[in-house]
């Protein structure tokens, strides 16, 4: 009798071991899609995508991504965007342009989110804004 209850006692946790090894495997499988470039992002996630290019040297996608997630709302986005159009192609060579106005407009959306640094940036960026007498700096 003792035999016969560890046989079952045997074959019972090899069941189990067996359908635990299939789950995972399942799992795994349903997990591993490959990733789409269609699929539609989370603002945080193409932030730090945006990160990631940074560290690539990828400033091209760099700047594609804080766009999105800047035009998404996101505050850290649009300030580093700020930052990014203001600095130009002095730190990230020649796929990124300079541009204080449109940098402004976006210190300008991340300060109205409570950015400390987006506020002081604009208070340095209306510093050095000038223009010919009667033009407007940035439109």
């Amino acid at each position: 009798m003792s035999s016969e209850l560890n046989q079952i006692a045997s074959w019972s946790l090899r069941w189990r071991i067996f359908l635990s090894g299939t789950l995972c495997l399942v799992a795994a499988i349903a997990a591993a899609k490959p990733f789409d470039a269609n699929v539609d992002l989370q603002t945080e996630q193409r932030y730090q995508l945006a990160l990631e290019a940074q560290a690539a040297r990828d400033y091209r996608t760099m700047l594609e991504q804080l766009r999105q997630a800047a035009t998404e709302g996101h505050p850290e986005a649009q300030e580093m965007l700020g930052m990014v159009l203001l600095t130009g192609p002095t730190l990230y060579g020649p796929a990124v342009k300079a541009d204080r106005c449109e940098a402004r407009t976006w210190m300008l959306r991340a300060a109205g989110q409570g950015s400390e640094t987006a506020r002081v940036q604009l208070a340095f960026l209306n510093r050095l804004r000038s223009a010919p007498s009667g033009k407007i700096a940035c439109g």
